[in-house]
């Protein structure tokens, strides 16, 4: 009798562990749904590489010396690197802005760790810097976090706002 009432113990708890398994396989299908669809939500802000720097905004390899900016609109550049927790709290904020302005500012972002060339050539030092550029005017630039109204301020500048 005891050796029986093991073995459905036994059972009931190997079957409920392959339940609990489908809901886990159920629950990690439903997570990877919801990953992929906010992955597929359009991101306003654009990743930039050392050679979209140099044709977008400034080619500093044939104008050392002059600033000449080279995009058809203003831009803000967004140096950040994934670990920085300053970086974290302004992304969201330069997004927002970047769906406001969608058409009159570009907004790019430069993860700092990948692009250390770029970084080192601009003098990067701090993070998050934000860079402000437009056609005839040289690039204000912004060390550290700011908030929304810091940034909607700069970024109507460069609108001649």
């Amino acid at each position: 009798m005891k050796k029986l009432l093991v073995i459905s113990l036994i059972t009931i708890a190997f079957l409920s562990s392959c339940g609990s398994s489908d809901n886990n396989k159920e629950a990690k299908k439903q997570n990877t749904t919801t990953s992929e669809s906010v992955a597929k939500e359009k991101t306003y802000v654009k990743v930039m590489s050392y050679n979209d720097f140099i044709k977008k905004v400034w080619d500093f390899e044939a104008n050392p010396n002059e600033f000449t900016f080279k995009g058809e609109r203003p831009c803000v550049i967004d140096f950040y690197a994934t670990w920085c927790g300053p970086c974290k709290m302004v992304a969201p904020i330069l997004e927002k802005l970047a769906q406001e302005y969608d058409g009159k500012v570009d907004f790019y972002k430069v993860d700092t760790d990948k692009e250390q060339k770029l970084a080192s050539i601009l003098k990067i030092q701090y993070l998050p810097t934000v860079f402000f550029a437009k056609n005839g005017a040289q690039p204000d630039k912004s060390v550290g976090a700011k908030d929304e109204a810091f940034f909607r301020e700069q970024i109507n500048k460069l609108l001649g706002e």
